[in-house]
């Protein structure tokens, strides 16, 4: 393994390791630069450079995936003359469509002796994982594309789950103006599937949206990428919605062919997210499509609700009890929707969250936590309606239609705000790959100390004594070479006391045989060490070999100066033994290290499938209506929890 250390497939393509390693010292060519990711990766929008130490190219070929795995690039670099270069990669995940850059510096051949940093930390990979930007198009784009599919989704799942059911006699007029809002939101699910298109081409391009619109690479993503196959199934089913709702009005079974298309156009969001790339695909999909098709339902029938009070209140000659037959069965069907995003919602924060400090310290665990702050007032304005604005309106109070109104715009106003968080979330990193980058670039620092240090040949001190007044004075000079030292300086009494007042020590260098000026250091008193006596401190002033004077003033209180002088010899770092490298091929690449099975796996999957399966078949066993809205939901929180408690028993 190289310095970085294997991070969890989630959210990223990152690195995982490489050959040749991050900082390495070669003393040959390697045969071949093969870079391994933790996510496998979109072919056309993967790839690496090599660059000299100038950063022009060094090599004519770009590293491409491998044929065998798609989770690694691989280049054959070819003749190289000895020198420092650096592998600049980019690449694409091919399970949730993010787009990575980085670089890493390795050297062939043993550089300057002067320019090895024997005595610091040799530079990292990658310098830690900054605070991840959230791309604006991209939130909004993703924003539109789920606010349009609640209208779509939702909208026409409260027409045929609530309203139909809770109404004795249809209302022509009422039913038209729910499906403007349904084709409504079916236009706009067109519109923001485009606007996704764009927003993703130029994350995987590395383009901006002009650009985008100006060149080719639409096509290529659309023929060459997995996002290209999902967006065209999606368009399908769009296309599929729309034809099964102009026949909607002559056939019932053509309405729940609509509501089953619009429902399965929300699968190819989740088959390319965060869910995608986590450890359970199939079960984390799958809990991510639910979570998808509960917001909707709930979502839409918001609108829906918003949308048909005037039109019950000028079209019902009794309003309010229709109304409230509206709000009770939506308020069933919505009770049940917020249950199972509650069960679908607490898994995925486990799952890409997973502790309080991701919460706390990470972006994404931030957007959750706002998340749930504004949920509260959401469903505290559920509760009023639910509790208080029903009963009113069940006794005829027709003063709270338009009170209802109200509160449900509040509730609208407050779920736009979600999923605006949720289009954010969804553009960058989970919480917990986050940490486990920051964990991996701390990982890295240490592996590249370690290996400057198996690197560094022995140290060579440089010691001398000298007597000066009453003062015994020890100066030690490690490691001796030309570069940065540490200069340490022990003073006793000619009796062997620590002398540890010395409020000044100025050490003045000058070199004996090349005109290099002078340079200075100071110790103060209060750069002591131990017991007293031992004063330190770091330099490069030994900037060049030969001969030195470092001339020593030591101040003290109540105390003439006392001055004497050493004249070390510093010669260069010696030049370290570089391990070999084989030029012969590689061994065929293995696949992608597996993923480390994340803590409490099986209790958390078997928790989630018990809710699921509990909460579901405790609405089912009330009444069992196959075509009430609450109970289709019950039954999909059943399959959903016998999925999960299968996945629960694998490993």
């Amino acid at each position: 393994m190289g310095p970085l250390a294997t991070l969890p497939a989630w959210g990223h393509a990152a690195l995982e390791r490489s050959e040749p390693a991050a900082n390495a010292q070669l003393a040959a060519v390697p045969a071949e630069i093969r870079l391994w990711f933790t996510e496998p990766l979109e072919p056309q929008f993967s790839g690496f450079e090599l660059r000299d130490a100038s950063g022009a190219p060094a090599a004519p070929a770009v590293g491409r995936t491998d044929p065998a795995d798609p989770y690694q690039l691989v280049m054959q670099p070819g003749p190289l003359p000895d020198g420092l270069y650096t592998v600049v990669w980019w690449n694409t995940s091919a399970a949730d469509g993010h787009h990575t850059e980085g670089s890493f510096p390795f050297t062939i051949g043993a550089p300057p002796a002067a320019t090895i940093p024997f005595t610091t930390t040799l530079p990292v990979a990658a310098a830690g994982p900054s605070a991840e930007t959230i791309p604006l198009p991209n939130m909004l784009a993703r924003w539109l594309n789920f606010a349009s599919l609640a209208l779509a989704v939702g909208g026409l799942a409260f027409l045929g789950l609530v309203w139909r059911p809770a109404v004795a006699q249809p209302l022509p007029p009422v039913e038209r103006r729910m499906m403007r809002v349904v084709w409504s939101g079916w236009l706009l699910a067109g519109g923001s599937a485009l606007l996704l298109l764009a927003a993703q081409t130029a994350t995987m391009a590395n383009l901006s949206l002009r650009e985008v619109m100006s060149g080719g690479a639409l096509l290529d993503v659309l023929t060459g990428a997995r996002f290209g196959l999902l967006w065209s199934a999606r368009m399908a089913l769009w296309l599929c919605m729309a034809a099964l709702l102009l026949l909607a009005h002559r056939y019932t079974l053509a309405y729940w062919g609509a509501l089953a298309s619009a429902s399965l156009m929300l699968l190819p969001t989740s088959l390319y997210s965060h869910a995608a790339a986590a450890q359970d695909a199939a079960a984390s999909i799958l809990a991510d499509w639910v979570h998808l098709l509960l917001t909707t339902l709930w979502l839409g029938g918001l609108v829906q609700l918003f949308v048909v009070v005037p039109a019950i209140r000028r079209a019902a000659p009794q309003p309010a009890p229709l109304l409230a037959r509206v709000v009770g069965a939506f308020s069933n069907y919505a009770r049940l929707a917020v249950i199972g995003l509650a069960i679908t919602g607490l898994y995925a924060a486990w799952l890409h969250a997973g502790s309080v400090e991701a919460l706390l310290t990470t972006q994404y665990g931030r957007l959750l936590l706002v998340k749930l702050m504004l949920l509260v007032p959401l469903l505290a304005v559920a509760g009023v309606n639910l509790v208080w604005t029903y009963r009113r309106l069940l006794a005829g109070q027709e003063i709270w239609a338009g009170r209802l109104r109200g509160l449900v715009g509040g509730e609208l106003a407050l779920a736009a705000t979600i999923l605006l968080a949720a289009g954010a979330m969804t553009s960058i990193s989970p919480a917990r790959a986050e940490l486990a980058q920051r964990a991996a670039a701390e990982a890295a620092a240490e592996a590249a100390a370690a290996a400057a240090a198996a690197l560094a040949p022995e140290p060579t001190p440089i010691e001398a004594m000298q007597m000066a007044d009453d003062l015994h004075i020890h100066l030690a000079i490690s490691p001796g070479w030309v570069g940065e030292n540490t200069f340490r300086v022990t003073l006793t009494t000619l009796a062997g006391e620590p002398v540890d007042d010395a409020s000044l020590i100025r050490l003045r260098f000058e070199h004996q045989t090349q005109n290099l000026g002078r340079s200075e250091l100071r110790i103060t008193g209060g750069d002591t060490e131990g017991d007293g006596g031992v004063y330190t401190v770091r330099g490069a002033n030994l900037s060049a070999p030969g001969d030195w004077q470092i001339r020593m003033t030591i101040q003290r209180p109540d105390q003439f100066d006392s001055v004497v002088d050493f004249t070390p010899h510093v010669e260069l770092a010696p030049t370290p033994a570089l391990p070999a490298v084989s030029t012969s091929p590689s061994p065929a690449p293995s696949p992608v290290e597996t993923t480390p099975t994340l803590p409490y796996r099986t209790e958390v999957m078997a928790a989630t499938g018990l809710l699921a399966i509990g909460v579901g078949g405790y609405r089912l066993g009330r009444r069992f209506r196959p075509w009430q809205g609450s109970r289709l939901l019950a039954l999909m929180l059943l399959g959903l929890g016998g999925v999960f408690l299968v996945s629960a028993l694998l490993v």
